[in-house]
């Protein structure tokens, strides 16, 4: 078991950002990669990182499949899919699985969002790295954004080199998470410091980038998701959203923005916020293993792109492509969820605020350490909090797979839960084809 994934299961809190390697830059033709055999989705095409020479490259790319739906998975009518958007229910009125209508002030989630970055540093903690190094170290995640939005959402980073002191000293304001307002104050500060040399008027977020050589601001690097107007208004425009980083960014790196944002966008965190059984050392995945990067996001782990019902929900996979449907008993095409076109999701409704969801998942992009690929089957339900298990993947199995490794079922494998067996009766590149029973 690495270290990373110690630190995690050790260090859990209200918001949290998890492990991964170095991103790399956008993949495009002849430009440099990091392993053969690696693939990233970039700009519509599946590049491949090949040798050549002496060199890793991605190839030329070829066009993302589109999965071709059978009869039975038609586009209906975005009215069909009613019953399947699960509203807001579990209380908080800050993030939710579900989301229909969306929370008002969550941030947009298509098209350019503007980001600007101020970067802080502390009387007890100077920074000695550059600004442009600590960039470095967040810019990634506009690439994964990209990635799993489809590239529906071009994230913006516009960072601001240099560094503003802040007033106290880095343990003042740690822990970053304590309290609302002692986090809203820690941004207010920085951002007023800020604000004579950056124009906030057309930004739709932010991120305050702490020193990262700093230890005394904490490990926790809290998002802010304002609600009854408690943001910043700055140069005229009101910003209810953005994200605060703090000494773990070392071992988190890029994708604790994804994370953190992703919480301003209105998702919850899928991973356990609470102990269970303090023997099993995967306790903290017991709900979805290492599905989405609102749970375990390490590249190095197992499957850290989002669940379709995420995407849905954020806008980045359409009405039309999913399939909603009391009728149990049927036979869908469901295509891979890391590329774009086809139906991406069958739902079942269970309640007003419970469904189960059934997706498919493929060695592809960021999920490309996938142990088994097929059809995942998991449970979501809106009235249940961020963090206590609003997603539980099935099979579950914490002693044999805590992980969830084997979760995907593959051809002729079954997983029955909710009074419903959903069995896979075909399996390619196109996707998974399921029977969906009433057990």
């Amino acid at each position: 078991m690495n270290k990373k994934l110690i630190a995690f299961l050790s260090i859990l809190s209200l918001s949290i950002s998890l492990p991964i390697i170095p991103v790399n830059a956008a993949a495009k033709a002849g430009g440099v990669c990091a392993k053969a055999g690696i693939k990233s989705i970039t700009s519509g095409k599946t590049f491949t990182c090949i040798k050549s020479g002496k060199k890793l490259v991605w190839d030329k790319g070829v066009a993302v499949a589109v999965s071709n739906p059978t009869p039975s998975a038609t586009v209906k009518p975005a009215s069909d899919v009613a019953p399947c958007k699960l509203p807001v229910a579990d209380g908080r009125g800050d993030v939710s699985i579900g989301g229909w209508p969306r929370i008002a002030d969550r941030m947009r989630t298509t098209g350019t969002i503007n980001v600007q970055v101020v970067m802080v540093d502390f009387p007890d903690a100077v920074a000695k790295m550059t600004p442009q190094a600590a960039f470095a170290m967040i810019s990634g995640a506009a690439d994964t954004f990209n990635e799993v939005s489809y590239g529906r959402m071009q994230y913006n980073l516009i960072p601001n080199y240099k560094w503003y002191r802040m007033k106290s000293n880095s343990t003042t304001y740690a822990p970053l998470n304590k309290s609302f307002l002692s986090h809203r104050a820690y941004i207010e500060e920085a951002l007023a410091m800020a604000d004579p040399d950056v124009d906030f008027s057309k930004a739709d977020s932010f991120v305050i980038l702490a020193n990262p050589d700093s230890t005394g601001i904490g490990n926790s690097g809290p998002a802010f998701s304002s609600i009854r107007s408690t943001g910043f208004t700055l140069d005229g425009k009101y910003i209810a959203n953005g994200a605060t980083s703090s000494h773990d960014l070392n071992y988190w790196k890029s994708i604790w923005l994804n994370h953190e944002i992703t919480h301003t966008m209105g998702l919850v965190d899928v991973y356990a916020a609470t102990q269970s059984n303090p023997a099993n050392r995967y306790d903290g995945l017991r709900y979805t293993g290492e599905f989405s990067y609102m749970g375990f996001s390490s590249f190095e782990g197992n499957a850290p792109s989002l669940f379709a019902f995420e995407r849905w929900n954020l806008g980045w996979i359409d009405d039309s492509q999913i399939k909603c449907s009391k009728n149990i008993n049927s036979t869908e095409l469901i295509s891979p969820v890391q590329t774009s076109g086809g139906v991406k999701a069958v739902i079942i409704p269970i309640s007003r605020t419970k469904a189960l969801v059934i997706e498919s998942r493929r060695a592809i992009g960021i999920d490309k350490n996938i142990a088994k690929s097929g059809a995942l089957v998991y449970v979501v339900d809106s009235s249940i909090q961020s963090g206590q298990g609003p997603v539980k993947v099935f099979p579950s199995d914490l002693s044999g797979d805590p992980r969830y490794l084997k979760a995907p079922r593959a051809l002729g494998e079954s997983v029955t839960t909710e009074g419903i067996t959903v069995k896979v009766t075909k399996s390619d590149d196109s996707g998974d084809t399921v029977e969906i029973t009433k057990s």
